[in-house]
């Protein structure tokens, strides 16, 4: 009876995320290809950017990428304020990087 106490107490101390990988077998091999997808063509997105402020369609023409895809980018960018709106050019407006704040040393 003791031996069942333990290994329900064992069962509790492991993480959901760990008991979901092992239920699952892991991360699917698609998804990881996805995210790092993702991450190769918001890095281009980035780069393309570095240059100046650039329209959805300037920005998909540079980086090969669709304009639908390239929006949703920017637009996931700018909820985390890694990216600013600027002013409308024609039927688009344009997009800039965001200037990072510089960090200052916290005195401890």
């Amino acid at each position: 009876m003791a031996e069942i106490a333990q290994n329900r107490g064992a069962s509790r101390e492991m993480v959901p995320i760990q008991m979901l990988r092992e239920r699952r077998g892991g991360v699917p091999r698609e998804l990881t290809e996805r995210n790092r997808q993702q991450l190769a063509n918001r890095r281009r997105i980035v780069d393309a950017l570095k240059s100046g402020t650039k329209t959805v369609p300037a920005i998909a023409k540079e980086t090969n990428l669709p304009p639908h895809e390239v929006f949703w980018h920017l637009m996931a960018m700018k909820k985390y304020g890694k990216l600013v709106e600027g002013q409308q050019r024609e039927d688009y407006f344009e997009y800039a990087l965001a200037e990072e704040p510089e960090q200052t040393e916290i005195a401890s």
